[in-house]
């Protein structure tokens, strides 16, 4: 065999390990994209149970109920209260939101999310921290939901 031919068969060989090596890296992307996807899931997750339970929370529950029947009867630390807490549901909905527009946070998760999201605002306490408090965030996010039909909040 000559240097010529020889030569020929290492540049082949050499190809074929390019080759394989970026068929390679591209299943690693991959994998690599998808777990991503699953841990932006996952924490948008935790954040939803977790603002859940903030209003589920005693205290805040009664706050959110003398709201619903009597918003201007709030104390200020009762509306601090109030605002903060709405402000974490609302942070955690921008968050997941951003997330899903950039491919990040998949229909099966966000769908049922939104809905739920867009009941809190029909609750009076909390579609008013929305109107007193929306300047603070994302602007595609806030015509996002100035644009959504407001679902019934149903305590049934």
């Amino acid at each position: 065999m000559n240097w010529d031919a020889l030569g020929a068969v290492g540049e082949i060989v050499g190809a074929g390990a390019v080759v394989i090596s970026l068929v390679y890296l591209a299943l690693q992307i991959r994998t690599q994209n998808n777990e991503a996807r699953f841990s932006a899931m996952h924490d948008i997750s935790v954040g939803y149970r977790d603002t859940l339970a903030t209003i589920a929370d005693g205290e805040m529950a009664v706050i959110v109920d003398k709201a619903i029947d009597s918003y201007d009867s709030l104390t200020r630390v009762e509306l601090l209260r109030l605002i903060a807490g709405a402000g974490r549901i609302f942070r955690l909905w921008e968050e997941a939101y951003l997330l899903h527009e950039v491919g990040r946070l998949d229909n099966r998760s966000w769908k049922p999310m939104e809905r739920q999201f867009c009941g809190y605002l029909d609750i009076v306490p909390f579609g008013r921290v929305w109107e007193i408090r929306k300047q603070y965030f994302d602007e595609t996010f806030n015509e996002y939901v100035d644009l959504l039909d407001r679902s019934p909040y149903s305590f049934e």
